[in-house]
């Protein structure tokens, strides 16, 4: 059990620092998404609050799994369940967090793109005007 409790720990202490990652990498207008699974229906929090609620689910979501797999009423439970429970469950939420800093990132990045002026075509080269000079210097 104390495994299973220290390895959700590393997965509590990885949304930290995809949290920590985003809000240093992420433009300051960009917004994370909070949703539940579906995109379609998402909720875009400005980056500190999204990346705030991303880390209130998984504490949350730690303390209301670690508390009912270490449960005395938990105890008729198979053992194998109870370890792995917590960890999933935290590693749910962690992949989630990943994703919707992805989809800010992405948001972020269609936003500057279709902010930035169009490129100026180059045009291209005359090639009748490079040629002259080599074809007079072969006479």
């Amino acid at each position: 059990m104390v495994a299973s409790v220290v390895i959700g720990g590393l997965f509590l202490a990885g949304m930290v620092a995809t949290a920590g990652y985003a809000a240093w990498t992420l433009p300051a207008g960009a917004r994370v998404p909070l949703n539940a699974g579906v995109p379609e229906f998402s909720l875009w929090l400005p980056k500190l609050a999204g990346l705030a609620a991303w880390l209130g689910a998984g504490v949350v979501t730690f303390a209301v799994v670690a508390s009912v797999t270490l449960n005395g009423h938990a105890a008729t439970w198979a053992s194998s369940l109870r370890v792995v429970l917590l960890p999933c469950a935290i590693m749910i939420v962690l992949a989630a967090e990943a994703g919707a800093v992805i989809s800010a990132r992405q948001r972020a990045d269609d936003r500057v793109a279709a902010e930035m002026p169009a490129a100026m075509p180059v045009a291209e080269p005359d090639t009748a005007a490079e040629s002259a000079p080599e074809a007079a210097s072969e006479t």
